[in-house]
């Protein structure tokens, strides 16, 4: 397995090619972001967008390498091709290809994409559909603001005193209030004016409310933001906790590889997912489409909510059932799974979870701390089912943190971790409140040290529970030391109003493109030695050259919605993206292929199941 830059050359049977920009293109990670439409969602309504630092691109790049080359070691160690890939194999990975997935994925479909994938200042375009979401200025800074339900923005009211201009009528329902948002911006911004970031955190923390200081990596640290041993001489360590594991007696396990999966790097590997919204999924997503076996349990009562993200203003317009199976960004994170239905609260439904995580080798979930506890599912309990389970849990702060009981999504998350922080333009804060990069960020650290850790396993035949903090993911992005940098980058205005990205070397001579003419700004950069990109509007990548030749979509057809377009994997296998194998699973799908393939269970067994509501959505949705 070699990996190296774009222009590697080896012998080896599988080369893994790291692009800063894009694959057979040089330039760097800011080019990436003007490209993949992360940039056009930084900045304000009408003026240039703003790259993230270029090295957050380019760490990305590295962190997809990295998983591609542990799915591809554990290949081989597990005899999928006597020790070495069928063929030979090579992957390019791409900072503008991975930004442009994730992009896609938080956009939603075109007609949302063209509405609200907008550069809007520090607040998104409507909300996001549901008030508030964005960052606020406070007595201090900044603090963002996150609500996906009435109860958040009832919460948040709650935090910041129960002001009485948010007891109006006009301020009850978060969903209206997103399309016409002005007065309350206003007002809820007057009202943080008087309220300072950690006075703010605290606050959130007794209404669980979703809020959040913007900090940098040291205001974190000294709070206690991050665990112990995290920050080591102003460097952040991994965002994961390891403890190793013993419990009972492995079980013999015959390796079953799918004929769909066959050539796959991951295929016979086995990951139960106990994950919902985006991160959690996300990890499941990677695993799937390397070619992993991944059963996503869902209770009836608390499915994933993302199986209604975009839809949440159609509840008791459409039928529920209907409802749940038609949201695009679900059919997208959760492709090439098995779905099975199952109330974990219920003795036999601990139980049934208990005997496939015995015969499984990974297991993720995405539940506050704690939870898995109360569920008597904790690390020791999965432990004696199965001593070589390595698991991993992903809540937003990591438990151990001072924060370990805030209610969390992803803005928060990078907010308290730094990353935001390190978003500006010209001294002024921005942040990325559309991008939203703690989620899939999280998501690549943890798919990472979970393959890490099946290799551990494999090796010494000892569990690990990894506990991963999506804040501490953030600061590890954020602020691991990277070499000097050698470009200057920046986004600027041409004389006809459009927007270009120039990446010139540092020690080149200085110079002002802003005003010139598109065509002086691209002769000027290349004369300089740099690079140029156009800043594309996200609705305007598929046109683009610097996508054209490997589509960033994998069509579907699915038995709700029929026939749709997927958000692809950001990784290139001999010049293709992986490919479809099933859609997203319908809750309670795969229940009968689960207990009967994966457990053996016998029929009279999984007709008890059923019947006692453990299995199956009977009842839920009539």
């Amino acid at each position: 397995i070699a990996v190296g830059g774009g222009d590697t050359a080896s012998d080896a049977n599988c080369v893994i090619r790291l692009w800063d920009y894009q694959v057979g293109h040089p330039g760097t990670g800011a080019l990436a972001s003007a490209v993949s439409g992360a940039a056009a969602v930084i900045g304000h309504k009408g003026g240039p967008g703003v790259p993230l630092p270029s090295d957050m691109p380019e760490k990305w790049c590295g962190i997809y390498g990295v998983i591609l080359a542990l799915a591809e070691v554990w290949r081989q160690r597990n005899g999928n091709g006597n020790g070495k890939a069928r063929k030979p194999v090579r992957y390019d990975v791409s900072a503008a290809d991975i930004m442009r997935s994730f992009s896609l994925q938080n956009s939603g479909g075109p007609e949302e994409m063209v509405r609200s994938w907008r550069r809007n200042g520090r607040l998104c375009v409507e909300h996001g559909g549901i008030f508030p979401m964005g960052f606020y200025a406070c007595k201090d800074g900044y603090v963002a603001l996150l609500g996906r339900s009435r109860r958040d923005w009832h919460n948040i009211r709650k935090a910041v005193g129960d002001p009485d201009w948010a007891k109006g009528e006009a301020y009850q329902d978060p969903f209206v209030l997103a399309r016409d948002s002005a007065a309350a911006d206003r007002l809820l911004e007057g009202t943080l004016s008087a309220l300072g970031r950690d006075e703010l955190l605290q606050r959130g923390l007794a209404e669980g409310a979703v809020i959040a200081p913007v900090y940098s990596q040291a205001e974190a640290a000294a709070r206690d933001v991050f665990r112990d041993n995290f920050i080591v001489d102003d460097i952040p360590a991994m965002p994961f906790q390891i403890q190793p594991l013993t419990g009972g007696a492995a079980r013999d396990r015959q390796r079953r590889v799918h004929d769909d999966v066959a050539g796959s790097p991951l295929a016979g590997l086995r990951c139960l997912e106990l994950c919902w919204v985006w991160s959690g999924p996300m990890v499941g997503q990677i695993l799937a489409d390397l070619g992993a076996e991944v059963i996503k349990m869902e209770a009836p009562g608390r499915f994933d909510l993302y199986r209604t993200r975009g839809l949440e203003a159609l509840r008791k317009k459409m039928p529920e059932k209907a409802r749940i199976e038609s949201s695009l960004y679900f059919h997208s994170l959760n492709r090439n799974k098995t779905g099975l239905a199952l109330d974990l609260k219920h003795p036999d439904g601990r139980k049934t979870a208990l005997e496939l995580a015995a015969v499984s080798d990974l297991l993720i979930e995405n539940f506050t701390v704690g939870t898995m506890e109360r569920l008597g599912l904790g690390p020791d309990d999965l432990a004696q089912a199965n001593p070589t389970l390595v698991q991993m849990s992903m809540s937003g702060p990591g438990r151990g943190s001072a924060v370990e009981k805030l209610r969390s999504y992803g803005l928060v998350l990078s907010a308290l971790g730094g990353a935001e922080d390190l978003i500006t333009k010209d001294g002024e804060f921005l942040g990325s409140p559309t991008f939203s990069l703690s989620d899939p960020n999280a998501a690549a650290f943890g798919a990472m040290g979970l393959l890490a850790g099946v290799l551990a396993a494999g090796e010494d035949g000892t569990g690990r529970a990894f506990d991963v903090s999506q804040i501490e993911a953030a600061a590890t992005l954020a602020a691991t030391p990277t070499p000097p940098l050698a470009t200057r980058d920046a986004i600027v205005t041409a004389k006809d109003g459009s927007f270009i990205a120039v990446s010139v070397p540092c020690d080149a001579a200085d110079e002002n493109f802003e005003g010139l003419s598109r065509a002086d700004i691209v002769e000027r950069c290349t004369a300089l030695g740099g690079h140029w990109a156009d800043l594309l509007e996200l609705d305007e990548t598929d046109n683009s050259a610097v996508f054209a030749d490997c589509s960033g979509w994998i069509s579907s057809t699915h038995p709700y919605t029929g026939d749709e377009a997927l958000v692809a994997a950001p990784w290139r296998v001999n010049s293709h993206r992986p490919g479809l194998r099933k859609t997203a699973p319908l809750l309670g799908e795969g229940d009968d292929f689960v207990l009967r393939r994966v457990l053996s269970l016998p029929d009279d067994e999984i007709d008890s199941l059923k019947a006692a509501g453990v299995v199956g959505i009977a009842g839920h949705f009539e």
